[in-house]
């Protein structure tokens, strides 16, 4: 039998302070302890003895039991007064389950013998000397020894954090960077010493991971941390921040000789030679941020500086970004816009834009890319390189693609009944790409629009199938069944969509408009036009030229023998009443 009583410790007003009997406890006051006191006995005498002296106790349990363990064992309690009528075995047992070396329970026994102390008693006190000075010191040591407990842990936590690897690359794992980071700055504050932190991310790792195998990847992470140890100066740190993150620490006097930027700068040079695996060369590339350090950075806040201009560098595709504080303006405006996207979506803000796409042996127009945009309330009209990336990383892509999905059939649906039969290109995200409901979902869509499924073209980047070739493949099948265009976006700059496309219900490529803008100038990218569209002919594939911006590359694209082309050379991305008079005025137009 129990009973709860719940009210904390309290000491009588005549209890003598040990400072007033010794002078010397320190500055630990009981006011200040956080007690909280239960008392186990068969009876209620040592119950009662307590509140004689004034003290109130939380709980009051009459034997130890697997239900009294379980209180004892909550946390709930920092004192326990046993009787030792309770009986030797049982106090034995209770001291082993809760008086070990992590516990917060101090238990003292009452009339038991000295030698309970040896298994964890804090204190053996004959029933005599169960005094208010006694009771008191006793609160006070067992608080002071807690707190050494709490020190010794987090001590030899940050000793095991220090020396801490990762079991992959032998490097420095998150923790122990984050932990000589720390140390880092303290000293080089102390000195007066100038410290840069450099975080690099390898780029389009995972499609390589995914194509050529984890294990691959493992082989590739682990190479990378041996240059990157090899080309680290002397008193710098590498570490692992997981996945495929790294980060270099400099500090001292190589870095006020040569500048982080340089470093950084032979860095990606020396992550761009080749990489030899498995008798295979494989080339890399990494982007970094840089974030030097400053008086009132911590090492958390330098390591999100590092970050941030990290990401920054992705976004406008850089090799390396500096950290100024308007990277943090960036994200936070980013973060904003997120934090909005749902709230867009759900109130109409979006907006479609459409891009014509001319049949080249005819100039007929034979379709256009929808193209989604935001007309934000505070901001104007958003491109979607601005929230695109948001929708994928806070969840709200799905969302976002059934909007444009059903706002592009119903338009095209629309301009089949005024006469207009275009086809209708969406772009899909990889996210969606391996929804095993999409399918559903685009069949629905028709259905309710009555748009015929062959005029409904889905583009997907290359990196989409890579990322999960399996599932990619199984909704690509079934898309294709329900009798939609498949086209591959973005071709020529991926990594192994050759290997698949074969294999894929795909009708057409899409060769991007980095290789087709400067096909007039570079000769190397009119060869890689020449060759995708030799290879699209042998796969009986259409092509899509993308980035058409003068007379010289049309004509150029058209004696190469290119179906379908695509750019500003024609039109613009625009709304649907220019388009739509576009597709009255235009001479592009005027064959239809």
């Amino acid at each position: 039998m129990f009973s709860f009583k719940p009210n904390s410790l309290k000491l009588s007003r005549n209890w003598t302070s040990p400072e007033e009997q010794t002078g010397d406890v320190g500055e630990d006051s009981l006011d200040s302890l956080p007690v909280n006191a239960v008392v186990l006995e068969p009876g209620d005498t040592l119950h009662h003895m307590l509140q004689d002296l004034g003290i109130k106790t939380s709980a009051h349990f009459n034997e130890y039991n697997s239900h009294t363990n379980t209180e004892l064992s909550s946390g709930r309690y920092n004192l326990a007064f046993v009787c030792f009528s309770l009986g030797r075995e049982q106090i034995s047992k209770l001291l082993r389950a809760h008086t070990h070396s992590h516990s917060l329970l101090s238990v003292v026994v009452v009339n038991g013998p000295s030698e309970l102390m040896f298994e964890g008693a804090a204190d053996c006190i004959p029933e005599g000397e169960l005094t208010n000075s006694r009771v008191n010191t006793l609160l006070i040591n067992s608080e002071r020894f807690r707190k050494l407990q709490q020190t010794a842990g987090t001590l030899f936590s940050d000793i095991g954090a220090l020396h801490a690897k990762d079991s992959l690359t032998q490097l420095a794992n998150r923790q122990s960077f984050s932990v000589h980071l720390n140390e880092t700055i303290k000293t080089s504050m102390s000195n007066n010493e100038p410290v840069s932190l450099i975080t690099l991310d390898l780029d389009s790792f995972k499609g390589l991971n995914e194509s050529k195998g984890h294990g691959f990847g493992d082989q590739i992470l682990r190479t990378v941390a041996d240059r990157l140890k090899q080309f680290a100066p002397e008193n710098s740190l590498v570490g692992r921040l997981g996945d495929d993150e790294f980060a270099l620490l400099l500090h001292g006097e190589h870095l006020s000789r040569v500048s982080d930027t340089t470093i950084a700068a032979r860095l990606s040079h020396e992550l761009r030679q080749p990489y030899f695996i498995d008798d295979q060369s494989t080339a890399l590339s990494a982007t970094m941020g840089i974030a030097k350090f400053e008086p009132h950075d911590t090492a958390e806040t330098l390591l999100h500086k590092a970050v941030s201009a990290l990401y920054t560098a992705k976004r406008e595709k850089n090799r390396f970004m500096v950290y100024t504080k308007r990277e943090d303006t960036e994200r936070r405006h980013q973060l904003r816009l997120a934090q909005e996207l749902p709230n867009a979506i759900e109130n109409n803000q979006l907006r479609l834009h459409y891009q014509p796409m001319i049949r080249m042996h005819d100039s007929t127009v034979v379709g256009v890319e929808a193209l989604v945009r935001w007309q934000h309330p505070e901001k104007g009209l958003l491109f979607p390189d601005s929230f695109i990336p948001l929708a994928e990383g806070s969840g709200n892509v799905e969302s976002l693609t059934r909007w444009v999905l059903d706002a592009a059939i119903r338009q095209g649906s629309n301009w089949l009944k005024q006469g207009h039969r275009l086809s209708v290109s969406v772009n899909i995200s990889a996210l969606i790409l391996h929804n095993p409901v999409f399918p559903d979902i685009v069949n629905r869509l028709l259905e309710q629009s009555q748009y015929p499924a062959e005029l409904l073209k889905l583009e997907i980047t290359e990196s989409a199938i890579i990322s999960d070739v399996v599932r990619a493949s199984d909704v690509l099948m079934r898309l294709h069944e329900l009798g939609l265009k498949i086209s591959i976006d973005d071709f020529g700059t991926g990594y192994t969509s050759l290997a698949y496309i074969r294999k894929l219900p795909v009708d057409e490529i899409k060769i991007d408009k980095s290789f087709v803008l400067n096909m007039n100038s570079i000769s190397d990218d009119a060869v890689i036009v020449r060759t995708l569209l030799e290879l699209a002919r042998n796969l009986d594939l259409a092509v899509v030229a993308e980035g058409v911006e003068d007379r010289e590359t049309w004509y150029m694209l058209a004696g190469l023998g290119c179906h379908v082309a695509q750019g500003y050379y024609m039109s613009r991305p625009v709304d649907v009443e220019a388009l739509e008079n576009w597709l009255q005025t235009s001479p592009w137009a005027g064959s239809r």
